[in-house]
């Protein structure tokens, strides 16, 4: 009896102590489901306050990072624009410049002094290091200009011409990803031979004889290095310029479509994937180098087919204008895309693509050589340079013949004009032009560069807002200044 008592009086604690039922707001009778259901009823909801964000969100989708995507790619494709004028025009002049400073310093001291005293006062020479990376640039570029001079287009082109629409396929997305690879690699290859460079100057300054015995053992390895990167990736981006060509000049856009459907497949293997902000940076390099190659390879499409056609007119003709906006066009459409469901996906606003604007600006203001850009962005200008020069002198002769053989008026004029000017002097002229036009556009970007970060050195935190995660995204932050990741 007293367990039945004590078991009674839990219960009656038990029920005093329970909290007393919730009542369930909403759909209760099926009488309210009904009139809710079909209108019949005003139903009692709060607003929501996640629709404000989502309505963020989608303006963010169509809008902001595509304007801010665009405005990265544009400040880092005129600076691969001008690592590529500046391979053509300020290397050649700065290796000049510094090889007679270089042999009037080392050439004052007297004849009787020794090798050893001469390679010193070489290593102390404050033009020693930046000379002998030059030279090695220069040596590299012409090697590659050389290496596309003794390859037949016209047999590469045949040759593709003749394989099948699939094979087209895989040969393309073959020398796509080879470009990213080799592209890459040739960025740590030169940062390497910078270093050699360094150790070899430092050698021959104060170093005993094994140490520059090892140090020009360790330079003539990376200089094989980087030469055979620059080689071949010249040749991966040559074939695909050949095959860009054979896909535009086809008879039917069925080869061309098969190129482009190539990048929706790139789409697929990035917006599925989880991208911190780091990463993020690194595939929004690669997009800038990829549309630099992809300019290089319609001038070079565009230069063989004027030598084919024999003037402008038949050869920019109207479908062929189509063909190149229709493979820009989608470059730039599936970027575009791919960096905002990416964005979307991982809760990125637009103030990261502005942050990676700011941390290349930075990079290129303290820059010392234009052409290394490779430093800023990963892009490595000598392939693409070497490419630009294969096709330079054959479109010179058409153009040439082209304005002697047409009826202007100017004709005799000019007749006369290259009659009293050798082609030395006109040279000299043309690269005197190019240098000027050189120097003009890298003080445009950098001073473009140094006013962007002149205006945003002092964001606001609303402005600092637009970089955050978007709100019930717990995946972390992102640094302040994106680190400087190389391509992979």
């Amino acid at each position: 009896m007293e367990a039945l008592r004590d078991w009674t009086v839990m219960r009656e604690d038990e029920g005093r102590s329970s909290p007393p039922p919730v009542a369930i707001e909403g759909l209760t009778t099926i009488r309210k489901y009904c009139a809710l259901e079909l209108g019949l009823r005003v139903g009692e909801r709060e607003d929501d306050p996640d629709m404000s964000h989502a309505r963020e969100r989608v303006f963010d989708l169509l809008w902001y990072i595509p304007l801010e995507l665009e405005k990265f790619c544009l400040y880092g494709g005129l600076l691969c624009a001008d690592a590529i004028l500046g391979l053509f025009t300020s290397l050649p002049v700065r290796v000049m410049s510094q090889t007679v400073r270089l042999a009037w310093s080392v050439s004052g001291l007297k004849s009787r002094d020794k090798t050893s005293s001469k390679r010193r006062a070489w290593g102390i020479h404050p033009y020693a290091r930046e000379h002998l990376n030059d030279v090695l640039w220069l040596f590299m570029l012409c090697v590659a200009v050389t290496y596309t001079h003794m390859l037949d287009v016209s047999v590469i082109y045949h040759y593709i011409r003749g394989q099948e629409v699939i094979k087209l396929y895989m040969a393309c997305h073959v020398l796509e990803t080879f470009d990213k690879l080799l592209c890459s690699f040739n960025s740590n290859v030169l940062d390497a031979l910078q270093n050699s460079v360094h150790g070899c100057v430092s050698a021959a300054t104060n170093g005993s004889k094994v140490d520059q015995v090892k140090s020009g053992v360790r330079l003539a390895v990376d200089v094989i290095l980087s030469t055979s990167a620059t080689v071949a990736h010249t040749f991966i981006l040559l074939t695909h310029a050949v095959t860009l060509s054979v896909a535009i000049n086809s008879h039917t856009n069925a080869m061309l479509l098969v190129l482009i459907s190539n990048n929706f497949a790139e789409m697929k293997g990035h917006v599925f994937k989880k991208q911190d902000p780091e990463k993020l940076f690194g595939v929004s390099r690669l997009d800038v180098i990829e549309r630099v190659h992809l300019c290089v390879c319609l001038m070079f499409v565009t230069a063989q087919r004027i030598m084919a056609a024999g003037n402008l007119e038949m050869a920019l003709t109207r479908k062929f204008l189509n063909d190149i906006a229709l493979v820009m066009g989608s470059e730039i459409f599936v970027d575009v895309v791919k960096h905002s469901f990416m964005a979307k996906f991982n809760g990125l606003r637009p103030g990261v693509y502005r942050r990676f604007y700011r941390q290349i600006c930075r990079d290129h203001v303290h820059l010392t050589q234009s052409y290394k850009i490779h430093q800023v962005v990963g892009f490595v200008p000598l392939a693409p340079a070497a490419v630009i020069v294969r096709v330079v002198p054959g479109l010179y002769r058409t153009l040439k013949q082209n304005a002697m053989s047409s009826d202007i008026v100017t004709r005799g004029a000019f007749d006369r004009l290259l009659a009293h000017f050798s082609g030395r002097v006109i040279g000299l002229g043309v690269m005197f032009i190019a240098i000027c036009f050189k120097l003009a556009f890298g003080i445009a970007i950098y001073t473009w560069g140094a006013r962007s970060l002149e205006r945003t050195s002092k964001v606001t935190p609303s402005a600092e807002r637009w970089g955050a995660k978007t709100p019930g995204k717990v995946t972390g932050s992102m640094p302040r200044s994106p680190p400087r990741i190389k391509v992979n």
